[in-house]
């Protein structure tokens, strides 16, 4: 028992890593390297509700919106879970609080939750299925 905990908490920190790298992907505006973290056929669905299907869509779409919209918009993840359910199947929830391009959270900012399905393959986690949630109100001094 004490061997699968000690490969869990190994996992949660190669699954952190993925977050962060896409964390700062997305503060980069940086499609390429925020979607690299998707398998080729993921689907995701966005915060619009909108239903992507395959890496090529999802960065199509990440394209436009952090070149457009999302231009001036910075965030922070915050890993609130990992839930194994296999050796390498993970569900993962990443809140996403707005912050302004030093890192400062935005109070009663409009941010949300994720959930990645994240597999494990080759040593490497991807996300095979999410769904990003608009979430409003933030947390007071973070």
């Amino acid at each position: 028992m004490n061997g699968k905990r000690e490969a869990h908490e190994q996992e949660s920190v190669a699954i952190r890593q993925t977050v962060a790298e896409m964390e700062a992907a997305f503060n980069q505006h940086n499609a390429d390297e925020l979607d690299r973290h998707f398998t080729p056929d993921a689907t995701w669905v966005n915060v619009f509700g909108e239903r992507l299907s395959g890496r090529k869509q999802i960065n199509h779409v990440h394209q436009r919106v952090l070149a457009g919209p999302l231009r001036n918009a910075y965030a922070r993840y915050s890993v609130e879970s990992i839930l194994f359910v296999r050796a390498d199947v993970a569900v993962t929830h990443v809140r996403q609080y707005p912050t302004t391009s030093e890192g400062k959270i935005i109070e009663d900012g409009q941010g949300s939750l994720a959930i990645y399905v994240m597999v494990k393959e080759q040593g490497t986690w991807w996300i095979a299925a999410g769904q990003n949630t608009l979430v409003q109100s933030t947390p007071k001094s973070q």
